[in-house]
């Protein structure tokens, strides 16, 4: 018997009999906790090229699964990361608490016009993080959820600097997830964004600021970013699991991409490609402004497009 059926065979009835008893109630996982498994496969492809006979092989895929789920018993929230030890506690709980366990927080921090540079530190799990435009102060952030509270606090650096931290102070993972971020900024400083989730929808419209550079660290997410032209360079870095990521460039702007990639889908309209992993657009060394984005992810898809 070949070796591929088996292994196919195996992982179909995992599958299968983890949705049967998920469905059933029998235990509980999140979806996304299945997708940060996703260096398994480099397990399961290792296996599979190993010269040794097909039982050896089939035993060892077993345990790899047995692995896996042990894995995802014991951590069936979506704030857990793969190889990486989550640096907020966290709990599981049941929906019956619902309504006690619901919040709505509003921050704000008024504009200090002596600000040149700023920086927002985002570190939170799972949710959906949208900008939704400009604000007259520094910031304002509203969250509605049921995951947990978050705190806001502001670090005025010198009389130029300023650091933000808006910060997932407790992750409550749930059957039913909603936890939701709007987020409106100041267009007056030059802002660097770090952005560290875990299952996120990532919505941030950046084109009327001027984002000198911004890093997203991210598990499996939706990664949508709109790029301006406010400033002479912006950096972009993406290290991202399983995700769909879609970056707009203004058409005028330079733009370089570096790909470090595994399975993964690009679409780069426009594009140069220079070598293997890296793209630029005809104008690069014409335009006085650039854009360099470096992508580093895996069964992903990658768009840039040029608006």
């Amino acid at each position: 018997m070949k070796y591929g059926n088996i292994f196919w065979g195996v992982i179909l009835i995992t599958l299968g009999i983890l949705i049967a008893l998920r469905n059933m109630d029998v235990f509980f996982f999140s979806w996304s906790s299945i997708f940060r498994l996703w260096p398994l496969i480099f397990v399961f492809w290792g296996i599979a090229l190993l010269p040794i006979k097909s039982m050896v092989k089939l035993l060892l895929t077993v345990g790899t699964v047995l692995i896996g789920l042990l894995i995802l018993v014991n951590n069936p929230g979506r704030s857990f990361h793969f190889f990486q030890i989550w640096p907020h506690s966290y709990s599981i709980e049941s929906d019956s608490d619902d309504e006690e366990s619901w919040s709505e927080q509003y921050f704000d921090e008024d504009f200090e016009g002596s600000f040149e540079n700023a920086t927002l530190n985002i570190d939170a799990a799972a949710g959906e993080f949208s900008l939704r435009g400009v604000t007259s102060k520094l910031f304002e952030f509203e969250t509605k959820g049921n995951t947990g509270l978050y705190s806001a606090k502001t670090r005025k650096v010198d009389e130029n600097n300023v650091v933000v931290d808006f910060t997932h102070e407790q992750y409550k993972g749930r059957r039913h997830i909603e936890n939701k971020v709007w987020m409106h900024i100041n267009d007056g400083p030059v802002w660097e964004m770090n952005i560290d989730v875990g299952a996120a929808e990532i919505d941030m419209d950046l084109s009327n600021f001027k984002v000198k550079r911004i890093d997203i660290d991210g598990g499996a997410s939706s990664i949508k970013l709109k790029l301006g032209d406010q400033i002479d360079k912006t950096i972009v870095n993406i290290d991202a699991g399983a995700s769909g990521i879609k970056i707009k460039i203004p058409f005028e702007s330079a733009c370089e991409i570096h790909t470090n990639t595994i399975l993964t889908g690009r679409s780069f309209d426009d594009f140069n490609k220079i070598e293997n992993g890296l793209y630029q657009t005809p104008n690069f060394s014409d335009s006085a402004n650039q854009i360099f984005i470096d992508v580093d992810a895996a069964i992903s898809g990658v768009k840039v497009e040029r608006y």
